[in-house]
């Protein structure tokens, strides 16, 4: 396999990987690192226990587990002599295309049917 190829599998590979592994907390009690704003601190947590926010934390997980799966595929796919059909090449393209819209959609449909609940005004405040 060329180098191309071997880097086109190790990509594909590569963005399936990240989808997963960024949504991968949302299904299970998995702790991811969060970061609490207001209190300017991080914590690695399954739940928050106040205002946090994961986006960090799981852009990190997945980061990882691309780079992960990168170098191994670039690893194995280089000692492949065969080259990469016309076939296998839209196939891994199109599960990496699947596996990032279905990540779009999960998110997007989650966040389009969440009702925050707003915290109580503080005792101390007075409007003015």
């Amino acid at each position: 396999m060329s180098r191309k190829d071997a880097l086109y599998v190790a990509m594909c590979l590569g963005t399936i990987a990240f989808a997963i592994a960024f949504v991968y907390p949302q299904f299970t009690e998995q702790a991811v690192a969060w970061y609490y704003p207001l209190e300017r601190r991080w914590a690695y947590e399954t739940r928050a226990t106040g205002l946090a926010m994961d986006f960090y934390g799981r852009l990190a997980q997945g980061l990882v587990a691309w780079a992960a799966t990168v170098i191994a595929a670039l690893l194995v796919a280089l000692r492949i002599k065969r080259p990469l059909s016309e076939r296998a090449t839209s196939l891994l393209a199109a599960w990496a295309v699947t596996f990032t819209l279905l990540v779009i959609l999960y998110f997007a449909w989650n966040l389009y049917f969440r009702h925050p609940t707003p915290s109580p005004i503080p005792d101390w405040y007075r409007p003015r």
